[in-house]
């Protein structure tokens, strides 16, 4: 059993996809075929259900998948130990965010990181919510960065910023000119608005709810970058994170409208695995993430001038 097959073989437990494994590993697909074959023909056992739509664990699959990881995980953090004994500081960070932060409120966080650590690499990933605290727990990443963050037995979360929820709108609506509105005014307004499981979307909700306040909800959608397209053709407005409405958006015709009578305020917090080796990089990063308020404040400035 050698390393190289246990990293296909959680690849393929996690995608389903022989072609993507192929892809992420820099391989053709008949070579991840003949490695898992491998796999099996040692272990004396299929691991996986192949048809031509899918392929599926079977249950020696499932009972190796923890293993596997476990075991790619502890190679992965010997290396960090001993890299961790250099002077410089080096290595891999592994972070997930939410689309809407790891577009609109990393990206000068990260700059500040690599200009100070040239020689660590970072590797982001765009997940929902719900898929960065399994990530974590199961050791795929060091740093998540969410919305709304909840503590959880094996999950630290360490506060980062508060963003707050605006009114988006395209030039043309009669609410674009407002310096402000109140929530009544929205009742009975097209919307579009994150998917119904987001934190930010059961925010919202919660919201127009205990202001009773109806809505016609005409499109739901995890991205942000198509609901402002959406608000931006005139589909519907929006409540979204201030920081998201760029420059360039309101070149597009997009204006934002704070509320009057009501605060949205949307927590944004760093996920680390409790009790886990925080080795010099992690570390580092998560020190810029806490420290750095000033890259955020200056983009605030910036983006209302």
């Amino acid at each position: 059993m050698e390393l190289y097959q246990l990293k296909l073989f959680v690849d393929l437990a996690q995608t389903g996809n022989f072609t993507r494994v192929a892809t992420e590993n820099y391989v053709t697909q008949a070579a991840v075929t003949m490695q898992i074959r491998k796999l099996e023909s040692e272990l004396g056992v299929k691991l996986f259900h192949r048809t031509t739509r899918s392929v599926t664990l079977l249950e020696a699959g499932q009972r190796l998948l923890p293993y596997a990881r476990e075991i790619l995980q502890k190679v992965e953090e010997a290396n960090i130990v001993v890299r961790d004994t250099k002077s410089e500081i080096s290595g891999i960070v592994r972070i997930a965010a939410v689309h809407s932060i790891g577009l609109y409120e990393l990206p000068p966080y990260i700059k500040t990181f690599l200009k100070k650590y040239p020689e660590v690499k970072l590797r982001i990933d765009y997940r929902t919510s719900e898929e960065i605290y399994p990530m974590l727990t199961d050791g795929e990443i060091d740093v998540g960065v969410v919305a709304y963050p909840c503590e959880m037995l094996r999950i630290e979360c360490i506060p980062f910023l508060t963003d707050r929820l605006v009114l988006i709108c395209p030039e043309d609506h009669p609410l674009a000119s407002r310096r402000n509105i109140e929530m009544k005014e929205l009742a009975g307004q097209n919307f579009v608005l994150f998917g119904g499981d987001t934190p930010t979307r059961r925010a919202t909700d919660e919201v127009f709810a205990k202001n009773d306040v109806p809505i016609n909800v005409r499109m739901e959608c995890d991205n942000i970058e198509i609901l402002k397209q959406m608000v931006e053709v005139g589909f519907g407005v929006a409540l979204l994170p201030r920081q998201s409405v760029t420059r360039t958006d309101r070149a597009a015709g997009l204006r934002t409208v704070p509320l009057k009578d009501v605060t949205i305020e949307r927590p944004l917090g760093i996920l680390l695995l409790k009790n886990a080796p925080r080795f010099r990089a992690v570390r580092a990063f998560v020190e810029i993430l806490k420290n750095s308020q000033h890259a955020s404040t200056a983009k605030s400035k910036a983006d209302e001038e």
